[in-house]
């Protein structure tokens, strides 16, 4: 494997306006996982060194409307190059838990925020490829393991 690279859609544009009044803002892509060396073999991944990081911001509508927003993850994808797409892996930045990424969306976190509560939160998602002496096919020179990351946000307001 030589390199894989993560076309983001979310990026363009990368303000994504919901409800009105909450904007969901992503910034870090593209992801790109490195060539992978022995140690990394030896782990069984190769991590992306940089973060993509995401912001929710709410902007504006009545002070005290509580909005629960909530992102998520998901490929646009069902392939990842010649491997499965479950062997590219996203975890929240600090939790040590990795999920396997898919196409469906799998909620990476979720917040209730309001105007006059000054709560706006943000975060971002690490990546990494799982790899296996055996079991990882070879890339030919020119080729990179590939993907669309698709990350939403979604606003409810009772």
């Amino acid at each position: 494997m030589r390199r894989a690279i993560l076309a983001l859609a979310v990026l363009l544009p990368a303000r994504v306006f919901a409800q009105g009044s909450v904007v969901l803002t992503v910034s870090g892509g593209p992801v790109a996982v490195p060539a992978p060396a022995v140690a990394d073999y030896n782990a069984g991944f190769v991590l992306d060194p940089s973060a993509l990081s995401y912001n929710v911001n709410i902007a504006g509508g009545p002070p005290s409307t509580l909005h629960t927003t909530t992102v998520s993850v998901r490929s646009a994808s069902a392939t990842f190059g010649p491997t499965a797409l479950s062997n590219l892996q996203w975890s929240v930045n600090g939790s040590g838990v990795w999920q396997s990424l898919t196409t469906s969306n799998v909620t990476v976190e979720s917040h209730q925020i309001s105007r006059n509560a000054g709560n706006n939160w943000s975060n971002s998602l690490l990546f990494r490829c799982l790899i296996g002496w055996t079991n990882t096919p070879p890339s030919p020179p020119a080729a990179a393991y590939t993907t669309t990351l698709v990350i939403t946000l979604t606003v409810t307001t009772p």
